[in-house]
């Protein structure tokens, strides 16, 4: 079985770009230490597929989605196929090829764990999408550019998110869940994103990059408690701040 160590990692936000428009599968193990994606490899036929989806081995029980053959305006991602669970969208698996912006909804099934680099990058017509309640990781540029994507929920699973992950998006408001799994907004996670207005941030949010929210909206206001660290970051970056009672 083909394995691939994890260059993707440890490369450049630059080289990652570069491969953005590439395809990718999965192999190897996870590290419960370590949230991030777990595993690429270059294009390849895909080792099983459907009318639908092109899927990559991960193990004896696990599968990765890396290709998409349809078109549909609304989605419903299944969570196995042939007796292996579906755990990880795969890179650029749903990034938009010119003239093939159709998809609207999309459902991601609870079984998906991983979604990474560019998974929805260009869907420009992508109005709605629930992230899973197991979700741990969503790659960089995610759900870039997905410029009619209002909201989207942050569950509570999640550890990690890249730079750039809803960077250019249509994003009007987010809320961040009271969770210990999830600590820090990285650089660029919401760059240019010129419709943010609000963004709910609890007291377990405890790092945020000076670039997180770049180039968003001028009426941009971070919901926060009072003496938290989203209060004194928003007062030392110029960002409104809106305080919320402790219940």
């Amino acid at each position: 079985m083909k394995r691939i160590l994890c260059a993707l990692l440890a490369a450049t936000l630059c080289a990652v770009s570069a491969a953005a428009l590439s395809g990718c599968g999965c192999e190897g193990k996870k590290s419960s230490s370590n949230p991030g994606p777990a595993y690429t490899v270059p294009v390849t036929d895909p080792d099983l597929k459907d009318s639908q989806f092109g899927y990559y081995i991960i193990n004896s029980s696990e599968l990765m989605i890396t290709r998409y053959y349809g078109s549909d305006k609304n989605l419903t991602i299944p969570d196995s196929f042939e007796g292996r669970k579906i755990s990880i969208i795969g890179h650029s698996v749903f990034g938009v090829e010119p003239g093939k912006d159709t998809l609207e909804t999309v459902v991601i099934p609870e079984s998906i764990t991983d979604i990474q680099d560019y998974a929805f990058a260009s869907a420009h017509s992508l109005t709605k999408v629930t992230l899973p309640s197991q979700l741990r990781y969503l790659g960089y540029d995610a759900f870039f550019a997905c410029t009619s994507l209002k909201e989207v929920n942050i569950p509570e699973s999640l550890k990690k998110i890249e730079p750039y992950a809803f960077s250019a998006s249509g994003l009007e408001r987010i809320e961040f869940p009271y969770s210990d799994n999830l600590s820090s907004i990285p650089q660029y996670a919401f760059y240019q994103c010129k419709g943010l207005k609000e963004v709910v941030l609890p007291d377990t949010i405890t790092s945020i990059a000076d670039d997180a929210f770049e180039q968003c909206n001028d009426a941009l206001t971070i919901k926060c408690y009072e003496n938290s660290y989203a209060q004194s970051w928003a007062k030392n970056h110029n960002v409104k701040c809106e305080a919320m009672p402790r219940e």
